[in-house]
């Protein structure tokens, strides 16, 4: 506990980018800030991430806004064209834009940040449950039971804890994952956009921006496949599955000539967490352990980012525990729409179907009047966040 009662002693599961961000924001706002993290690194996987305008403004609120800009590249146009060469998905971002970056390079930005302010990581450090005493909550790890007056969990989708606290249900799989890998290219004709290819809604194939390495362009490859047919797709011959590529995208081929094995490539899984709530005393959850999703809408660490400004600025106003009600009541509605448009739009391109239906209604769509700015704004919101009072004089203890 701090001598100061206008602080807080704040636990937070997980080193991720909400993990991160939600230690960053409460540490700026005065806190005393302990991070579990279960690895024994900092060892974030996966390939690029898009984060949307909304979440880039999010980050300039968090205090790393200069960093994010160095470490990413500009998106300036969404585009995806079917086997059919029609465009169906077209969200151009006008005169904002939003920005690629590899999930290394936004972990290490934060968490330089969040070192920087004094936030204590403690790396090795499982977490095995939250166990609730009253006005505080302690963090139990094989090795100790740390109390704290709040805990906040965000180690991920498929994190346990929001569940065992009763925040959420048990999150789910879904069917579909994806293979990613990282490719350079010295010459792209797309500097700032992010293209997908579609073959019907069984294949989904998209290159994003990712970093510039030495004046080459880094991409970001997925190729959408089911989870179940991860070991065959091993199988394959590597040749064959590139011939499927370029019979897809034609003009890929700087990066399809680099693929030499199925080594260089992970596959990624994805699931669905609906919380119930977003804060039950002096818990919480921020992130993916609370809202994950499907990829399809490029929000998840947009939404967690904003998460930790939500939280840190209801905490503030109104201490640990009616700070993390207000926190819940700010954000529930919002995310759970996020997630049932993403859960809605999954099967247009990530199911076992030729595709015509979702061809015709998407690409009509893109003629009416209005609906390529309803795309735009459906994952697009105005880039607006407020910024963490430093230090926040009323955050007062919520107990």
């Amino acid at each position: 506990m701090m001598p100061n009662g206008n602080k807080l002693e704040v636990g937070v599961i997980g080193a991720g980018t909400a993990g991160l961000a939600t230690a960053i924001a409460l540490a700026r706002a005065g806190h005393a800030v302990t991070v579990f993290e279960k690895h024994r690194a900092l060892a974030p996987l996966g390939a690029g991430i898009l984060i949307q305008p909304q979440g880039i403004a999010a980050l300039d609120a968090l205090g790393v806004g200069a960093a994010f800009h160095a470490a990413s590249v500009p998106v300036t146009r969404l585009i995806g064209t079917c086997h059919r060469n029609w465009r169906i998905v077209d969200i151009d971002y006008g005169q904002g834009e939003a920005r690629g970056v590899s999930r290394t390079a936004l972990a290490q930005l934060l968490l330089d940040a969040a070192l920087g302010l004094g936030v204590q990581l403690r790396y090795a450090s499982p977490v095995e449950r939250v166990v609730v005493h009253g006005a505080q909550a302690a963090v139990v790890t094989p090795d100790a039971d740390r109390r704290f007056d709040l805990v906040v969990i965000a180690d991920g989708a498929a994190s346990t804890l929001p569940a065992q606290v009763g925040l959420a249900v048990a999150s789910t799989v879904y069917k579909w994952g994806a293979l990613w890998a990282m490719f350079d290219v010295a010459d792209w004709a797309g500097q700032a956009l992010l293209e997908q290819r579609y073959g019907g809604t069984r294949q989904m194939y998209g290159l994003m921006p990712t970093a510039r390495i030495d004046n080459k362009l880094r991409l970001s490859m997925f190729w959408s496949l089911p989870c179940s047919d991860y070991a065959a797709w091993q199988a394959r011959s590597i040749e064959g599955w590139k011939d499927e590529l370029l019979a897809l995208w034609p003009e890929s081929m700087p990066v399809v000539e680099q693929i030499v094995g199925h080594d260089q490539f992970a596959l990624a899984t994805y699931r669905h967490a609906r919380a119930k709530r977003l804060a039950s005393g002096p818990v919480c959850v921020v992130g993916d352990a609370a809202h994950a999703m499907s990829p399809q809408l490029g929000l998840g660490s947009t939404l967690a980012v904003q998460d930790a400004l939500a939280l840190a600025n209801a905490v503030g106003a109104q201490g640990a525990i009616e700070g993390g009600a207000l926190y819940s009541d700010e954000r529930l509605c919002a995310v759970r729409n996020y997630q049932l448009f993403s859960k809605a739009l999954t099967p247009c391109f990530q199911a076992n179907g030729g595709g015509l239906w979702r061809d015709l209604l998407f690409g009509l769509g893109l003629k009416l009047p209005g609906i390529p700015q309803l795309m735009v704004r459906s994952i697009a919101a105005p880039p607006q966040a407020k910024k963490i009072p430093a230090p926040a004089v009323n955050a007062l203890r919520g107990d």
